[in-house]
């Protein structure tokens, strides 16, 4: 090869090796799919709450122990804790069907995706996720339920976090 060959080829090659450090990172509803598709054998479909492992992969620092706290206090005294449904579903009984992942709203190190599915109900769940980035990766910081009074909830409110 001459030697201009050689340098177009060097040049080519390390531009090569650098493409993966330069790679998009994931968006913010990556996550919130991850957590639907139940891509870990631990989830046995979307237990980001009752499984220790999967909570600190998901959640934010404060709400994953916000969220262990509630277990244990629960299991200390015997009686349902705040969680006495999976949030993730909006439901006891787990059942999602024509699920629906809107594009993330992303402003900073915080993104907001909304999520709908079919339960078999007479309307669609609609459920809104809070991210926040923490260590460079996205984790959920709320899930909740916009309408009526006796339907809306917040995940951190139930915890008493803010």
């Amino acid at each position: 090869m001459t030697w201009m060959r050689k340098f177009c080829f060097g040049l080519v090659m390390a531009s090569g090796l650098a493409v993966p450090a330069l790679a998009a990172e994931a968006p913010p509803e990556a996550l919130v799919k991850q957590i639907y598709a139940g891509k870990t054998p631990e989830t046995k479909g979307i237990d980001i709450i009752g499984n220790a492992k999967l909570r600190a992969k998901y959640l934010s620092t404060d709400l994953a122990a916000a969220v262990k706290k509630d277990i244990d206090q629960s299991a200390k005294s015997g009686e349902v804790g705040a969680l006495d449904f999976d949030p993730v579903s909006d439901s006891q009984d787990p059942m999602i069907k024509d699920l629906k992942i809107e594009p993330a709203t992303v402003q900073g190190d915080k993104a907001e995706v909304k999520v709908s599915f079919d339960r078999g109900d007479a309307k669609r769940d609609e459920l809104v996720y809070v991210l926040v980035k923490e260590n460079d990766q996205w984790r959920v910081f709320n899930i909740s339920k916009q309408g009526s009074a006796e339907e809306a909830w917040s995940l951190r409110q139930m915890l008493s976090l803010k």
